[in-house]
């Protein structure tokens, strides 16, 4: 399909690469570096003129830290549907940074000192969004995107607040868990102007669960009997981790991270984000984080521990001594492998010497050849031949004496009978040299074209193809056999999050959707969620495959917000028996692996060898073969050449 922009530019949509509560993202054909975003609903006319706003303002220094507008598209009836942006190619949602197995999986190599530079660069990302005269908006952990070297990039930008000619472009969406009081208060986001001030809420709230290890600072343990959830702490500013406010409803959930381990400013700018009006900046945390990552140490038990100097000891380590929870996974806590890795050994063991294919470098030196003997039948048949030839000529004598003056018809008639048969029995005979000599002639093309054959067969063996085709075969099973070590890594992975997804998935079986207020999901939507089979936080990872009426692409989002929202709550303390026995099963399925890899080397090792030996040994019966037909036809040449002297008459 393809599709006209403002610009005049065509585009070439491709194929869906996701969608979202308002539309679906396409891949652009034609632009590698675009992708193309197509709303559900009709463009409203405020929401046209916004993007077109947009699209004038955009800027490299907007582009930097946004997938921006870049232009506005027309559907197939010349009707504005949405826009193009910049393709954001190895990046992935904040979100993911949160989780531990997530962390290992997407960045094996970050440690605390990531997750440190991930909120600085965030800051300086709303800094710079702000200085281009822009509101974010709607922040939330879902509409930012980091890459593996820690930069941001904020998606879903048409929901930014713009001011243009003293008109506000509102941003009426948001999530309450990132929402400054001031605005919770208010109970909608219809016609609100959104500040700097409230963008440094939600940033404080990202930067909080950065280094904290996904928790939310308005979360934790309720020591009133009020029920308070999130949204209710943000608006009584209810900070958990708060050290100066007295009569403290929450505090801190079990085992997290103690804030009084981070720097004094940093410390400083959560209280003021949290409980005052007036909040830090964006510059603001630029600087203390700045300060943050300079001061970091590195822990000598693992390259992912890294934490303030001011500590005494690593936290990470004391996590996991004390209480057994693992906030960075590293492979130290799986247990060895019980295979030898002997492969170099076995595979050099298998190593095909070179075929060395020679081209037939020509003929050993002739013997001395003689002409074969004339049969005696053609000497014979010669003899006859040259009787019927002298004898025509005598007889062809006596009948010009026969037709003198006194000439005897008779006789003259008898003579030119017998002069017939004679020449008759010499064309005869003739003919039947000719034949002879076309004999040959096919036997002297035979013998050469048998040469020809013999050494086109040893430039080009029979058994040469078979034996590339083996020589492919062992080289494919010898690179899996090679590659054994990363299939048990990535097969130790995959065990190792199986077990992390089951006490993932028990931890949020605990969280029954008809026992939670979720935004915008009322008791008619919660209803069509549980005669789905949607019961709890769990189940709702069911979403990607099972549709339920009424919940859409918007709700769906909200849904996995909230799931989220209880995963933050989760601390993994790995089960050592449950690992055990999953790394035993790994081992058991990788050494049947590397038996059938051994077992098929060695097959197609022997095959290998025996057609080199074929080959090799053919090579050395064709020399003489070539040889002896080379004399052959040279031997039918010579014979060629004396018949034909001989036949002359």
């Amino acid at each position: 399909m393809v599709l006209q922009g403002f610009s005049g530019q065509q585009y070439n949509i491709g194929r869906e690469l996701g969608r979202g509560g308002e539309g679906q993202v396409f891949d652009v054909m034609n632009h590698t570096g675009l992708v193309f975003k197509r709303y559900t609903e009709k463009l409203e006319p405020l929401q046209l003129s916004k993007l077109q706003h947009m699209v004038a303002m955009r800027s490299p220094a907007i582009e930097a830290y946004a997938a921006w507008p870049a232009d506005i598209v027309l559907d197939e009836m010349g009707v504005p549907c949405g826009f193009t942006m910049k393709k954001l190619t190895g990046f992935v949602p904040l979100h993911m940074i949160f989780s531990p197995m997530d962390r290992k999986r997407l960045f094996p190599a970050k440690g605390y000192n990531f997750l440190v530079n991930v909120a600085r660069n965030l800051a300086v990302a709303f800094f710079k969004l702000h200085e281009a005269g822009l509101v974010v908006g709607d922040v939330n952990e879902g509409n930012i995107l980091i890459s593996t070297t820690g930069m941001v990039s904020f998606i879903d930008c048409d929901s930014f607040q713009l001011y243009d000619s003293g008109k506000y472009y509102f941003c009426e969406v948001g999530v309450p868990r990132y929402t400054p009081p001031e605005l919770l208060s208010q109970g909608t986001f219809d016609n609100v102007v959104r500040t700097v001030g409230t963008d440094s809420f939600s940033l404080a709230v990202l930067i909080f669960q950065l280094l904290f290890l996904g928790r939310h600072p308005f979360a934790g343990r309720n020591t009133s009997r009020q029920d308070i959830d999130e949204e209710t702490a943000i608006g009584m500013r209810e900070f958990a981790y708060s050290l100066v406010r007295e009569k403290k409803k929450l505090t801190p959930p079990k085992d997290s991270f103690d804030i009084a381990n981070l720097p004094g400013d940093i410390v400083a700018n959560f209280h003021k984000a949290f409980e005052h009006d007036e909040r830090p900046t964006p510059a603001d945390w630029v600087m203390a984080l700045d300060a943050l990552l300079a001061g970091m140490v590195t822990c000598a038990a693992s390259r992912l521990h890294s934490y303030p100097s001011q500590m005494a000891e690593c936290p990470w380590c004391a996590f996991r001594q004390d209480t057994g929870i693992m906030y960075f996974l590293d492979d130290a806590y799986l247990q060895p492998s019980t295979l030898s890795w002997d492969i170099a050994q076995f595979v050099n063991g298998f190593k095909v010497e070179q075929l060395e294919l020679k081209k037939w470098a020509g003929h050993k030196p002739l013997p001395n050849l003689a002409p074969t003997p004339i049969s005696w039948k053609y000497r014979v048949q010669k003899r006859r031949i040259l009787f019927a030839y002298f004898a025509a000529l005598f007889i062809d004598f006596l009948a010009f004496l026969a037709i003198g003056p006194n000439g005897n018809f008779v006789l003259v008639c008898f003579y030119s009978l017998i002069l017939l048969l004679l020449v008759r029995r010499f064309l005869r005979s003739r003919a039947r040299f000719s034949e002879a000599i076309k004999e040959f002639m096919d036997e002297a093309a035979w013998r050469k074209d048998k040469v020809e054959q013999l050494i086109n067969e040893y430039n080009t063996p029979r058994d040469l193809p078979r034996f590339m085709k083996s020589v492919s075969q062992l080289d494919r099973v010898v690179t899996d056999f090679k590659g054994l070590p990363k299939v048990y890594k990535q097969m130790k992975e995959n065990k190792e999050e199986q077990v992390y997804n089951e006490e993932l998935k028990q931890y949020l079986a605990n969280f029954r959707i008809d026992d939670h207020e979720i935004t915008s999901i009322g008791s008619a939507r919660k209803e069509a969620l549980l005669n789905s089979g949607i019961r709890t936080a769990a189940d709702i990872s069911l979403l990607h495959t099972v549709k339920v009426p009424g919940i859409g692409p918007k709700y769906q989002q909200v849904l996995f917000s909230w799931q989220r929202q209880k995963e933050s709550g989760f601390t993994y303390i790995p089960d050592p028996a449950k690992i055990a026995v999953g790394m035993a099963q790994v081992d058991d399925e990788l050494a049947k692996l590397k038996l059938r890899l051994e077992s098929n080397i060695r097959r197609e090792y022997q095959s290998l060898t025996l057609f080199k030996e074929n080959i090799n040994s053919r090579a050395v019966a064709l020399e003489g073969q070539i040889n002896d037909a080379y004399i052959s036809a040279r031997q039918a040449e010579i014979d060629l050449k004396a018949f034909r002297k001989f036949a002359i008459i």
